[in-house]
């Protein structure tokens, strides 16, 4: 087990990997693999990305369900193109970024939707895709949580 100051080390370093997008903290043992793609589709490390009508698609608003977090950036430039990325578990924990609303100690506990395939919305709560575990730094808009699956709207 890593010592706090470790784990704030690494998460210092995931940051700068991950660009401030979703980044594993804990019990991260997805695996790995390449899926094809949707053509001309901007894919960033870091974001979330979903299984659409047979090809992997960024993840959205609105999406109830969020199935792999995206392991390189590319720009797609044929349907079919394979792209790199991990299946989420219910059990790793992510740092996330709360998109324009700034995070309080009342969103501690609770379950958000997605603002987009890298931010989490906190002032929308149909879909519950993302809860909540606490806040790592509020003026940076980031938190620590682990997404639901499958969701519980």
């Amino acid at each position: 087990m890593l010592a706090r100051n470790q784990r704030g080390w690494i998460a210092g370093i995931l940051n700068l990997i991950y660009m401030g997008q979703f980044i594993p903290l804990e019990r991260f043992e997805g695996m790995q693999s390449e899926l094809p793609a949707t053509n001309s589709t901007t894919f960033v490390k870091g974001q979330l990305a979903k299984m659409s009508s047979g090809y992997l698609a960024n993840a959205a608003a609105g999406d109830d369900e969020v199935e792999y977090l995206v392991d390189e950036s590319v720009v797609t430039t044929s349907a079919g193109q394979l792209v790199k990325v991990t299946k989420i578990s219910d059990d790793t924990v992510f740092q996330a970024e709360t998109g324009t609303t700034p995070v309080q100690a009342t969103h501690v506990g609770n379950d958000y939707d997605l603002a987009s395939s890298s931010t989490i919305d906190l002032t929308a709560s149909t879909d519950k895709v993302f809860h909540i575990d606490e806040i790592i730094d509020a003026s940076k808009k980031f938190v620590k949580g682990r997404f639901n699956k499958p969701a519980i709207a």
